[in-house]
């Protein structure tokens, strides 16, 4: 390989990453038909970022998810003059959805910084590759929602973890750059953004706390560094925690500011939904047991099983690298297997380290022929996404049919073709009001 492409293989990679998630941005927005997103967590995510009469400029008043994205929205929206509308124009939903790809390709950036940082740039540009082209990161690299913004955050938080920590003293850390003198800091942070952004994503805090253990500060070396103390356990360990969960509170609040201000709605909230995820919704009541959906639902947001294997192989080598994404990985899928409602959008927070496991199977041939399959996948659902949704060629067959009424026997609203603008609104109640 010429040093030349080497060297653009990340710009590659990354406008690989722009284009999938720009081909067909344009599917389900508000048009003459219906009057909200086709996608029904679009509406209440850029819907509580509109400013109304009154409302503090800092709360969104909707907490079922962080309120990052919705606050990067509506400043983002103030700023452009699309924020003033009773409900989210096409302009606001679209600027909304260049968010989400943003996110989605600065997560692939990440990852190819991540090799480079470790001393790996062919594994970290392996693994950009295949974040870049999974079925599950294009699709919902689409839509204006949290999930890939919380896996940016979630993968810029394992990228602290990662950071090496060098045993300098306090007088030596200043010839380090910004990064390195507080990547226990920056992980916190970082982690604290990414629950910001969607609450369980900041599990990835368990990640800092590894590689604390994995990476304690020893006396031994701290003297030889030139400080001449011996440390107590306490001051290897905990002051390192201390700061990992004081700097993780910062982010959260940094990001989800309506925990202060605005907190019994914030606490109901976040109390309703915790009790979401132990009621299933109607479309899983009597569905399969957890674990088959997360070893289905992966193998299709992957477009490849050797997650499981790329998974057992780190929990036989156990390296650092490893431990410390298994540190997250572990605990996350093992929340989304005991969740009542089993959405496959759950898992795209694990998805960039299941990438990076998949990327260090020595069986280079195996993963390009899984990136090759991912990619297939993903311009077939892009190319979806680019025509007309079903719902709108049902509407145009039954206008051009004179049809007065119809019925369905059983479904969500959503399946529906819009036979009212209003039908399309993303709380079904509201929905069936503007039915009838």
């Amino acid at each position: 390989m010429s040093v030349v492409l080497r060297r653009y293989l990340p710009v590659l990679v990354l406008l690989l990453a722009l284009a999938l998630r720009l081909w067909g941005i344009g599917w389900g927005l508000p048009d003459s038909n219906h009057a909200f997103s086709y996608h029904p967590d679009e509406s209440m995510v850029v819907g509580s970022a509109l400013l109304q009469p009154g409302q503090n400029l800092l709360d969104t008043n909707f907490y079922n998810y962080g309120s990052l994205v919705s606050l990067t929205d509506r400043f983002l929206m103030l700023a452009t003059g699309l924020g003033n509308t009773p409900v989210p124009s096409t302009a606001a939903l679209l600027l909304a959805r260049c968010v989400t790809v943003a996110y989605g390709v600065g997560t692939c950036a990440l990852l190819v910084a991540l090799g480079r940082r470790l001393e790996k740039p062919g594994l970290g540009l392996t693994t950009a590759a295949l974040y870049a082209v999974a079925p599950l990161a294009v699709q919902h690299g689409h839509f204006a929602t949290v999930d890939v913004a919380a896996t940016f955050w979630v993968t810029a938080s394992l990228f602290a973890a990662l950071t090496p920590q060098p045993p300098l003293p306090t007088s030596a850390r200043s010839s380090l750059p910004l990064w390195e003198r507080g990547s226990l800091f920056w992980c916190g942070l970082l982690a604290g953004l990414a629950a910001a952004t969607k609450y369980n994503a900041g599990l990835v805090l368990l990640a800092g706390i590894i590689a604390i253990l994995l990476n304690p500060l020893r006396s031994e070396e701290r003297a030889k560094a030139g400080e001449g103390r011996r440390l107590s356990g306490g001051e290897r360990q905990l002051k390192p925690l201390a700061l990992l969960l004081g700097a993780a509170l910062l982010g959260f609040l940094l990001g989800c500011p309506g925990a202060l201000v605005n907190f019994p709605t914030f606490f109901g909230q976040l109390t309703d939904e915790l009790k979401h995820s132990r009621n299933p919704d109607e479309y899983f009541v009597g569905q399969l047991a957890a674990l088959y959906w997360p070893t289905l639902g992966l193998l299709a947001a992957l477009g490849s099983p050797l997650w499981l294997v790329g998974v057992g192989r780190a929990l036989v080598s156990r390296t650092k690298t490893e431990l410390v994404l298994l540190a997250f990985v572990l605990p996350y899928l093992l929340l989304i297997c005991v969740s009542a409602n089993q959405y496959i959008r759950y898992a795209l927070p694990i998805l960039p380290a299941l990438c990076w496991l998949i990327a260090s199977l020595p069986w280079k041939p195996l993963t390009a022929l899984t990136g090759a399959v991912s990619l297939a996948f993903s311009i077939a659902l892009c190319s979806v996404m680019a025509l007309t949704d079903p719902r709108d060629e049902a509407l145009a067959f039954l206008r051009q049919r004179g049809v007065a009424s119809v019925g369905f026997a059983r479904g969500p609203w959503y399946w529906s073709p819009p036979l009212a603008p209003g039908t399309t609104h993303p709380i079904p109640p509201a929905a069936k009001r503007a039915a009838a």
